[in-house]
């Protein structure tokens, strides 16, 4: 009867705390991944030691420099040891092009890169964002140290337990529980990660200082309207002439008859 009481209790606490930690999944958003250690951690940290930082910026360059700055920044990713997630190159009504990237550099000198890509060209707008989730890394180390601690108690139940009923419904309980520290401990390895790279969305625009002598400028989109209307009535041309060879046809059966 003891062992039965015993483990009722163990199982409500278990469902107590497997809605917890549902809850604050959801509540922190992030998407679990797998670590390849199964050991628990835990430490002492204070405000401030995981910060996540991420920046958006735009910059207007002419036409004759847009390949080069963006090259230029290529460059600059690579020599800070960072890495691109993302990029994307656009062109608009105008012809002019516009190129996102988005680049990834480790943390420690993520102030310095900023300073860099100015010295590449002024940005026309920036904003730097750092986000703390101190809280949130302290409260897994909570919930790891309270589900090792429940887990440790089923341990200990399973043993005294003298029917293989009794050990089936504990082994169940541990499975739940080894559940929740899978979750909580994919949740402190994504911050982990989050905080060792920081993240810079850079939009390079084309466009730039135009001016009436700026012929380079109206020299390239001169030969763009010409590749347009080339394009344009080749493909008239490759409608139209089928179209006036079978009129032809037509007009020289009708003679015929």
């Amino acid at each position: 009867m003891k062992f039965l009481k015993t483990l009722f209790i163990l199982i409500i606490l278990s469902a107590c705390q497997a809605n917890i930690t549902e809850e604050g999944f959801t509540e922190i958003g992030i998407e679990p991944y797998r670590m390849a250690s199964d050991s628990i951690e835990s430490s002492s940290l204070s405000p401030g030691e995981y910060i996540i930082k991420s920046a958006y910026g735009s910059m207007d360059v002419s036409t004759s420099n847009f390949d080069k700055k963006v090259d230029e920044f290529k460059n600059l990713v690579t020599q800070y040891n960072g890495n691109v997630s993302d990029s994307y190159l656009s062109t608009n009504y105008q012809g002019l092009k516009s190129f996102s990237i988005t680049s990834n550099i480790p943390a420690t000198d993520f102030d310095q890169f900023i300073l860099d890509v100015e010295n590449i060209k002024d940005f026309s707008d920036i904003s730097i964002n750092a986000n703390d989730v101190t809280t949130y890394v302290l409260d897994i180390d909570s919930r790891l140290s309270s589900l090792a601690n429940e887990k440790e108690a089923l341990e200990e139940i399973k043993l005294e337990a003298k029917t293989t009923s009794d050990r089936l419904e504990v082994q169940n309980q541990l499975r739940y529980i080894n559940q929740d520290i899978e979750m909580l401990k994919g949740q402190k390895e994504y911050y982990t990660n989050a905080i060792s790279y920081s993240k810079l969305t850079l939009n390079i625009r084309e466009g730039s200082g135009i001016s009436l002598f700026s012929w380079n400028y109206y020299f390239e989109r001169s030969l763009n309207w010409i590749e347009s209307i080339v394009g344009i009535t080749f493909s008239i041309g490759i409608i139209a002439f089928p179209i006036f060879l079978i009129f032809l046809l037509i007009k020289k059966l009708r003679k015929r008859e």
